[in-house]
Order: C-alpha cells, then structure tokens, then sequence
C-alpha cells in the first residue's frame, strides 16, 4: 500500500513537472522578426507598411509594376500605360505616375490591410496644360489594381474608374 502512494505520489510530480517545463518554454525564443516587428506568441505582429511571417515584406511591393489601363471617365473612355513605384520618402506610399493619362503624378498611401490605398486630395500640373485636382481609393487583386478618383480641374469635374492590368 505505501508502494502505492509512493508510485502515485511520482507519477503525479512527475505530471507537474512536465507541465510546468511546458509551460516555461519562451515561444518567441526562436523567432527573428524583421523591420521592427515584434514576436507575441510565436508569432510576428509586423509594423505599419510590412507584412509576411518574419515582417519581412513591403505590403507596397505587390502594386510596383507597369499598368496597361483601361479607364472610364464621365462618358469618355481611356486606354493607356501607367507605372507604380515605391515613395522614398515612406515605406506605406506609392506614386503612381500618368494617372489619369494626363501625364500626372499622383501619391497615395498604403492602408492597413496592406491591399488597398487612399489617394489624399492633391493639385498637380497636366501635361494637357493647367492643373488638375485628384482624390480617390484604390485595390489590388491579383495583377489587377482597380481605382475610382474624382478629378476636378477648372470648372469641370468628373468621377472615374480605372482598371490597371500589370504587364
């Protein structure tokens, strides 16, 4: 009988042991997050402007490319070459250059969701002479970066839609 206890009495320390062992265990020991993500859990929480497990890319990289665009303006329609860059000013803003086929260049940022972005309002110079106010939001689904921006210039205005296809 005090064999028993005994034997139930290591089984049981042994038991706690084995969960305290567990339970001490640092899951961020082994993770390395980049780009000033910092490691809960195991797991990276990443940073404004980053994303992937380590925070090791640039949410902005996705929509750097050269467009083919094909864009519906009031009841004009468009087709015409566009490109995306990264900002080098800050990692969550792009400049996206002939917006709109006037030859402008426009900047927006990069939202938290890392697939969408707002275009802030902004006045630019067109290569149509005069300038030219634009404001809008824009996603990105697979190669294809859709954009909806209003467009002010003068006395007119319109509301538009463009659809970029990566080439």
């Amino acid at each position: 009988m005090k064999s028993l206890k005994i034997l139930a009495l290591s089984v049981s320390m042994a038991f706690i042991g084995a969960i305290t062992f567990n339970s001490c265990t640092d899951p961020c020991k082994d993770v390395t997050c980049q780009n000033g993500g910092t490691c809960n859990e195991g797991d990276c929480d990443c940073v404004t402007g980053y994303e992937g497990t380590s925070c090791e890319t640039e949410q902005r990289t996705k929509f750097i490319a050269s467009y083919s665009v094909d864009e519906v303006c009031g009841p004009d329609q468009a087709d015409y070459n566009s490109s995306i860059t990264a900002s080098t000013t800050d990692v969550t803003k792009i400049i996206i250059t002939n917006f709109g086929g006037y030859g402008s260049t426009v900047s927006a940022t990069i939202d938290a969701s890392g697939t969408s972005f707002t275009i802030p309002e902004q006045t630019v110079a067109t290569t149509i002479g005069g300038d030219a106010t634009f404001s809008g939001n824009g996603t990105i689904s697979g190669d294809v970066v859709t954009i909806t921006y209003n467009v002010t210039a003068g006395s007119l205005s319109d509301n538009c839609t463009k659809t970029c296809t990566k080439q």
